[in-house]
């Protein structure tokens, strides 16, 4: 029982090292699950026809409705001028 506290408080010491916030450490401890359940809606919605970021239904030949659409151009536009 004493071995058993002192292992977790070496996990608890690790985890406040390795992660500043509960978020990140969330994050971390279930990558994988949450990488699933994204992929999974993001095919989903691919699949019915709704825009991936919204529920209205998207341009033909692309995954994003007229709104996302024009913002995505946006976020290129900027990440294209932080490259130059």
């Amino acid at each position: 029982m004493v071995f058993e506290k002192l292992v977790q408080k070496i996990k608890d010491f690790t985890f406040k090292e390795k992660f500043p916030n509960r978020f990140l450490k969330f994050y971390h401890l279930n990558k994988d699950r949450l990488l699933k359940e994204r992929k999974k809606s993001y095919h989903g919605k691919k699949k019915s026809g709704n825009c991936v970021r919204c529920s209205k239904p998207h341009l033909p030949e692309i995954v994003f409705c007229k709104y996302h659409k024009q913002k995505h151009k946006g976020y290129n536009k900027k990440a294209r001028a932080k490259k130059e």
